[in-house]
């Protein structure tokens, strides 16, 4: 670890000496005007620092020629006052200040160039090719930090910090924030809380507040109708008791660390249960306190915390006035339910009765048919006759293909009712929540479903049994006479 932080000061070292410093995600980038002895003796030991890390090392380019710079060539004055270039990969950095196995780390060499690299990135854009995606685990090692801040997924740390205990902090998936919210933009965009959310650390310090900023932005967009992306300028929707269309971030001082909590609180809140309820309440009051020409981050600022607990205080009484409305929906599920339930018993019933009706029928055929006419010193001639063995390949194949039929005939029909069930429990569900959908519905149907699927495993076997049997009638026949005889 030693030999790292080495590494990070000595790259640190050369940026007095740089013109421009680029830290991207997985890359660094110093450029300088002129190259003297000081600046070769620091690139000298930076090289022999990654040698001794055993990684590789950085490359080096004279900027005006092209020319590739190596350890020979720093040891001597043939590049002097040519402007110079160094090309840092990370990841090989990276891969020993891991502090969690499943993770991504990346690594910056300065808080500056921390900060620079927060001001290009953009939170809701979906990642793709390089780019990191902090909604897995993911770790930011900072060079000159003093106090490590964080999260569920996100830790951003000094170089030698220790991994924090965390507390468990619930908050909503993508998915759900994208199943309240609308997004308008040509990229694809991702509204993700979890990756985002700082709930430990020193977030009132200065090297960590456009951090905070950029949190707060997230949460923020969690709690509006529609997030919109303009010439790059993101924009949201607000639809209470006024509708209101204002910017998401504006140039107001960062956010403080108290919004952010009270943010983390509010989407805790209202994606808990009902969200759409308990976001139409908040926006209630929100849509009338924001004034037009605010951000949205700013409005939060001053009137999120009035406006949480009047939506916390309106929601008990909503939630009063609905019980009646709820106990009504609660009634038509049961009634479904009840519909359902009857139909996989009926399914049941009537397998019985196809076995028992084409077992008793192929018998009763069988019986008058063949076994009336039998006579008995013409037994053993009847039982080899083609007639009697095509009639009972025929009536094999009857029992088969009645099988088939059945069984796709209440596949097509259970299928069919199922998918008109969830199409009606997902337009009646207004009050009720998932939890009765699958306790009070789901749950039992499955129940009656696995029942049905038994019994038609039994039926099937039983008809199986029955072909296998009639195919073979009269050999089957002959074997039953034979240890009747044996017997007697």
């Amino acid at each position: 670890m030693t030999a790292v932080v080495d590494l990070l000061q000595a790259i640190e070292a050369l940026r007095p000496h740089a013109a421009k410093a680029v830290e991207e995600s997985f890359r660094l980038i110093i450029e300088g005007d002129s190259l003297n002895e000081s600046i070769r003796a620091k690139l000298s030991h930076t090289l022999a620092l990654s040698e001794q890390l055993e990684i590789s090392p950085p490359t080096i380019w004279a900027a005006d020629t092209n020319d590739r710079i190596d350890v020979d060539d720093l040891s001597g004055d043939d590049f002097d006052n040519s402007p110079w270039r160094l090309v840092l990969g990370k990841t090989p950095i990276s891969e020993f200040l891991k502090a969690r196995d499943d993770e991504t780390t990346l690594v910056f060499f300065s808080v500056d160039g921390f900060h620079q690299w927060l001001k290009n990135w953009d939170p809701f854009l979906y990642p793709t090719g390089n780019i990191p995606d902090l909604a897995n685990p993911t770790t930011v090692r900072v060079h000159g930090l003093s106090n490590g801040v964080g999260g569920p997924l996100l830790w951003v740390m000094p170089p030698e910090g220790e991994p924090p205990s965390i507390d468990e902090v619930i908050l909503p998936e993508h998915a759900d924030v994208h199943r309240l919210i609308h997004t308008n933009a040509t990229k694809a965009l991702r509204v993700c809380p979890k990756a985002y959310a700082l709930t430990w650390g020193d977030l009132d310090s200065a090297e960590t507040a456009p951090l905070v900023t950029l949190s707060a932005s997230v949460f923020s967009a969690c709690l509006v109708q529609e997030l919109r992306c303009v010439d790059g300028i993101y924009e949201a929707t607000l639809q209470g008791t006024k509708r209101l269309s204002l910017p998401l971030l504006d140039t107001s001082p960062a956010a403080s660390s108290e919004t952010l909590k009270r943010m983390i609180e509010a989407v805790s809140w209202v994606y808990d249960e009902r969200p759409e309820t308990r976001l139409g309440l908040l926006m209630d009051r929100l849509s009338i306190d924001i004034e037009r020409g605010q951000s949205l981050s700013s409005g939060m600022e001053h009137h999120l915390s009035a406006a949480l607990q009047q939506a916390r205080d309106s929601y008990a009484f909503v939630i009063l006035d609905r019980k009646d409305a709820y106990h009504k929906e609660i009634r038509e599920l049961m009634k479904d339910m009840k519909s359902q339930a009857d139909l996989y018993a009926q399914k049941v019933r009537d397998l019985v009765s196809s076995i028992a009706r084409d077992a008793l029928g192929i018998l009763i055929f069988i019986t008058f048919s063949f076994v009336a006419r039998f006579d008995k010193d013409n037994f053993s001639e009847l039982l080899g006759s083609a007639g009697l063995s095509v009639i009972s390949k025929v009536l094999a194949c009857y029992l088969i293909l009645s099988l088939m039929i059945q069984s796709a005939a209440h596949f097509r029909d259970i299928a069919l009712s199922d998918q008109e069930s969830e199409k009606w429990l997902d337009v009646l569900q207004h009050y009720s929540s998932s939890d009765d959908k699958e306790s009070r519905f789901l749950e039992p149907i499955k129940k009656r479903r696995n029942t049905f699927y038994f019994a038609l495993a039994i039926a099937a076997f039983i008809y199986i049994m029955l072909a296998v049997c009639t195919w073979n009638l009269p050999s089957l026949i002959g074997w039953l006479i034979s240890i009747s005889s044996d017997g007697s």
